[in-house]
């Protein structure tokens, strides 16, 4: 990680914990898809930060939107430039079909703050509300054509306003002016329009697809993870979430069971730690630890659930 993005991660986390904010811990041993979890209340981020936004890839984009809908979390890129210029103030960026928004933007919006404004193709763009629009032209008697004319637009441009597309900054400001109302629509972050599915992918590792078939018999689901502390998660609601951390052996990066343990308690959910290794143990890090011959003997929720159970006992 270099030195500046540690600098901007350790800021952020210190003004969130000033907010209130349950937060990870700044270093989440290793590359992962995220840098940051944060939960206050029923607010629940997911935030990777980055110097120039145009780095974020595609992959890892894919990696947080996808441990987002999980658990009902809102992912989010915090950044600073955007190719050689700063980013705007209260403007959303987009990239890979993540928002992305400055720190100081990010903290306002979490305090309360309406986001409005989006950076897109050709300039800035407002959200309108449709519905609001429409009622104002009629209520204040003006056509479409009337309004068009006044705006110096197409009737088809309207019509599509009315219809809830965006408008640049500039066609908004007119709008506004003329019909004197607000019909802004707030940008919330937590409904952002995903534009992809999240398909399982095949993997060669036998260890994992083992893993998976136990999962899939007992009749939870599951999402495979990369870049991440864990390496699974299973899931039968948002409420019911198990953060899984597939190990080798007990010896295998044991703080990363740390970290497994660090995001279940921000997110309120069950860590667990699976090994191949035949172990007396029955926790790594705070996580409950199940052997991988225990699981085989799991064929409905209930056994895993008792298992877990056993273990968690053991820890006490």
């Amino acid at each position: 990680m270099d030195d500046h993005r540690r600098v901007v991660i350790h800021k952020l986390y210190d003004i969130l914990a000033k907010e209130g904010f349950k937060v990870s811990e700044p270093d989440l041993k290793g590359l992962v898809s995220f840098d940051i979890i944060a939960r206050r209340g029923d607010q629940k981020f997911i935030l990777k930060i980055l110097q120039n936004i145009d780095t974020l890839r595609s992959a890892n984009a894919m990696e947080i939107q996808k441990f987002a809908k999980i658990t009902g979390a809102a992912a989010i890129v915090i950044g600073e430039k955007c190719g050689s210029g700063e980013l705007e103030h209260d403007v959303v960026y987009y990239r890979h079909g993540v928002p992305i928004v400055s720190v100081d933007t990010f903290v306002n919006y979490v305090n309360g703050d309406q986001l409005y404004v989006y950076s897109g193709p050709g300039g800035f763009y407002i959200s309108i509300d449709g519905t609001e629009l429409h009622r104002t032209r009629e209520q204040k008697g003006m056509s479409i054509g009337n309004l068009s004319k006044r705006v110096g637009l197409s009737r088809r441009s309207i019509s599509l306003y009315e219809s809830g597309n965006a408008a640049t900054v500039d066609v908004f400001l007119k709008l506004e002016e003329i019909l004197r109302t607000d019909f802004r629509k707030a940008i919330d972050l937590f409904n952002i329009e995903m534009n992809r599915s999240f398909d399982q992918v095949k993997t060669d590792d036998p260890f994992v697809s083992e893993f998976e078939d136990i999962i899939k018999r007992t009749g939870y689901m599951y999402e495979s993870m990369n870049r991440s502390p864990f390496d699974v998660v299973v899931f039968e609601t948002i409420k019911a979430l198990m953060l899984v951390g597939l190990f080798e052996n007990v010896l295998s990066r044991p703080e990363r069971a740390s970290a497994i343990k660090n995001v279940s308690d921000i997110f309120e959910q069950q860590p667990l730690i699976i090994t191949r290794e035949e172990t007396s143990k029955d926790n790594l890090g705070g996580c409950p630890l199940v052997t991988l011959s225990e699981l085989k003997k799991a064929y409905d929720p209930d056994d895993l659930i008792r298992l877990l159970h056993s273990k968690k006992s053991a820890m006490l």
